[in-house]
């Protein structure tokens, strides 16, 4: 399942440590808008990442890459609505691997 938001989410395969590095960056038209509307619209993001998580339809490895996301976003939230961020800097965050988990089938 996809969301169309303000956010791109590569992952970068792991390191011989066996953690993975997401490297996100933000769409263009979400750098376009003003500060303001740019705090709305990544509110607005994560509740339609809350909606989705809860469908009962969705796949279990699916649902992962979203909360995966969707915890991301919840740390990013207030820096975005404050304009602490450079928006178009590609922010990298590295996750632990955990065991049987393939983070880039969650996330592709």
């Amino acid at each position: 399942m996809e969301i169309d938001g303000p956010i791109r989410v590569a992952v970068v395969e792991p390191s011989p440590e066996g953690n993975y590095e997401l490297h996100i960056r933000f769409a263009d038209d979400f750098r376009d808008l003003e500060l303001a509307q740019q705090g709305l619209a990544f509110r607005a993001y994560l509740s339609e990442l809350y909606q989705a998580v809860q469908k009962p339809e969705l796949d279990e490895r699916t649902r992962q890459g979203m909360l995966l996301v969707q915890q991301v976003c919840e740390q990013l939230a207030g820096p975005v609505e404050q304009g602490d961020i450079p928006l178009s800097e590609t922010l990298v965050v590295e996750i632990q691997r955990a065991p049987g988990v393939n983070l880039t089938d969650l996330l592709s």
